[in-house]
């Protein structure tokens, strides 16, 4: 065993002279502990509400969407379509409707998306799970039929099962201007309430794609065609692919590029509440400095030994060093078990619950990702370096004599 590693196991475990010592080290220990332990549970936190919303947002966001570079509108393009299907990267590919609409029930009115699709669209995409309400139908007895946000429908106050329909208002590009009325109005009955995230609740409607197409006035036509993959790791590169094959009437975004704020406000989020804990354990690290320089004034006499049996001064220097080192590693070592273990219990078996209420799930999501522990160990000990590096050298620069 080298020697320096030696003397530093045998000064963290030994009873100093000074008891205070002792105690300072099992603080700094545990604060250490506490603070990686802190670390890996909120990141894993962020991670699974992440995953959460990512998934519940990736129902209505497709991997990749085709629309046109000028204006709303486009004629089907049948031809691109079967070619989209027929790329072994693609699973589904979806003709969309999508324009802004006001929708009115009762005296009360609100701006929405109208988001109009085919029959298979529900197969292509999970949205069933979705549906907290009702079902999901784009038809009541013939007549069409409307799928709503959770936010829309509390905005609207709307109990499913009524007789009454809401009616959806779109200005009439035919009409003129001595017309008595410039708005299309559509009838249209709410059959279920679908709940994924916020910004997504309180925006979109699903109705059938004709009945958007009349709402809108644009027989024949669509606004875009969603695309999902087999595998999502392929995004970048078939985005790139049909940025070249495609003609330069279309544009293809990635859904990373039409939820740019979404993604940057998670990973944002997470980065914010890393470095306040990243701060609060910089702060804890402190007590690492103070042990490590009172036990090199408790074992100055030990220091002079050293001198006079021909220990170099970077010698003595190193055992202080890994002093600190091994206060850093072991408290790291037990954060790191105890928050992996808590993590990884609430992720398989739930314990912390949401309470009563409607959620998506039951319990508090969880998600522990290896490259976040990584991250966190390599920082942790990173702390405890410095921690220990400048203390210690400055110290034993003023015991021992060149």
């Amino acid at each position: 065993m080298n020697l320096s590693i030696f003397i530093a196991r045998r000064y963290l475990f030994s009873k100093k002279k000074q008891n205070a010592i002792n105690i300072i080290s099992i603080i700094s220990m545990v604060g250490v502990a506490i603070g990686t332990t802190a670390l890996i549970v909120v990141l894993s936190v962020f991670n699974g509400i992440d995953t959460l919303l990512t998934e519940a947002t990736d129902s209505f966001t497709p991997d990749l969407t085709i629309s046109p570079t000028k204006g709303k509108f486009i004629t089907k393009d049948s031809i691109l379509i079967d070619q989209l299907t027929q790329m072994p990267e693609v699973a589904s590919c979806d003709p969309i409707v999508e324009e802004n609409s006001l929708v009115k029930f009762g005296d009360k009115l609100v701006p929405v998306v109208v988001k109009g699709v085919d029959s298979t669209y529900a197969e292509h995409v999970n949205i069933l799970p979705s549906i907290v309400s009702g079902i999901y139908s784009l038809e009541k007895d013939g007549k069409p039929a409307v799928v709503m946000g959770y936010g829309i429908a509390a905005a609207l106050k709307i109990r499913l099962g009524t007789l009454s329909p809401v009616t959806f208002y779109y200005p009439d590009r035919k009409a003129s201007s001595a017309s008595s009325s410039a708005l299309n109005s559509q009838q249209i009955y709410p059959l279920g309430i679908f709940s994924a995230q916020q910004d997504i609740d309180g925006k979109y409607v699903i109705t059938g794609l004709e009945t958007a197409r009349e709402l809108f006035g644009v027989p024949g036509q669509i606004s875009k065609i969603e695309i999902k993959l087999k595998d999502p790791n392929q995004i970048e590169s078939l985005k790139e692919k049909l940025s070249v094959q495609i003609q330069p009437t279309y544009k293809v975004e990635n859904k990373y590029d039409l939820n740019r704020s979404f993604y940057a406000m998670m990973k944002s989020e997470k980065l914010a509440v890393f470095l306040i804990l990243l701060f609060i354990l910089l702060i804890a690290s402190f007590n690492i400095i103070g042990s490590v320089s009172m036990l090199i004034i408790d074992k100055k006499e030990d220091i002079g030994i050293y001198q006079a049996l021909g220990m170099t001064k970077e010698k003595i220097i190193s055992i202080f060093k890994l002093e600190g080192n091994l206060i850093t590693g072991f408290g790291a070592l037990i954060g790191l078990a105890l928050g992996t273990i808590l993590c990884l219990l609430q992720e398989y078996y739930g314990f912390i619950t949401l309470g009563n209420g409607s959620y998506i799930v039951s319990a508090y999501p969880v998600k522990v990702i290896a490259s976040d522990i990584l991250i966190i160990m390599i920082t942790v000990i990173a702390i405890g370096y410095l921690a220990s590096h400048f203390p210690v050298k400055y110290l034993v620069n003023k015991i021992v004599k060149s």
